[in-house]
């Protein structure tokens, strides 16, 4: 497993501070790479994210320099999906453009240390990062702390449980039936789907009533 190689400090000269993921604080550098961490860190199937994980060394006009990516991501691994782990170098679309030439060298070496070790390497701008899944994820931020009932929790992920697969309408004529007890329903279920204790699609309107929501194994 690869450890945090450089510590990032305050700046201010650009937008620095920390995301909580699973009980640690991951440093970003800026808005973009704060918008990186919200999306993966709400993503079940990540298990880890490293920020400035290790310094690869590359040769530019004769000289020899160290690169530091930005994150290692690494994903859960089961029977269907085996993906790779992913290193990533977040840079807005404007400056990667202007510089690739410039760049190119240590961006390669990053690409042949990847292959060597069965990683990806990506680039991630703004259009990689701002989208949908993301509106949902901070959507969904509003409702991680939301005080619930525990026993009305648990009825809801049993109920979930038996059917496998279900929608949140089926759900809310079960437990939150009629106009006043409906919108506390859409609520609760919210705040089961930021903390993934049950299973959605990310990129779905997760507004909708016929959104599919399923069991997950914690």
């Amino acid at each position: 497993m690869l450890k945090q190689v450089r510590k990032i400090k305050p700046n201010y000269r650009s937008v620095t501070g920390f995301v909580t993921y699973k009980g640690e604080s991951i440093a970003y550098e800026s808005t973009l790479e704060r918008d990186f961490l919200l999306y993966h860190a709400a993503l079940p199937n990540v298990i880890d994210i490293t920020p400035q994980p290790i310094s690869i060394p590359f040769i530019k006009n004769g000289r020899t320099y160290e690169y530091t990516p930005d994150y290692f991501v690494q994903f859960k691994l089961n029977d269907k999906f085996k993906p790779r782990s992913l290193m990533v170098e977040v840079k807005p679309k404007e400056e990667w453009q202007v510089n690739w030439r410039d760049w190119s060298d240590k961006w390669k070496a990053a690409i042949a240390y990847c292959n060597e070790n069965d990683f990806r390497f990506s680039i991630y701008d703004e259009d990689r990062i701002r989208h949908h899944a993301l509106d949902n994820v901070n959507f969904l931020s509003k409702y991680k702390n939301l005080a619930v009932d525990r026993k009305e929790v648990n009825a809801i992920l049993q109920q979930i449980e038996m059917r496998g697969e279900t929608t949140v309408e089926v759900i809310l004529e079960l437990f939150f039936k009629g106009d006043i007890y409906r919108p506390h329903g859409k609520r609760v279920l919210w705040h089961l789907m930021s903390h993934n204790l049950i299973g959605f699609d990310i990129w779905e309107d997760i507004t909708s009533e016929k959104l599919e929501i399923y069991h997950v194994d914690f």
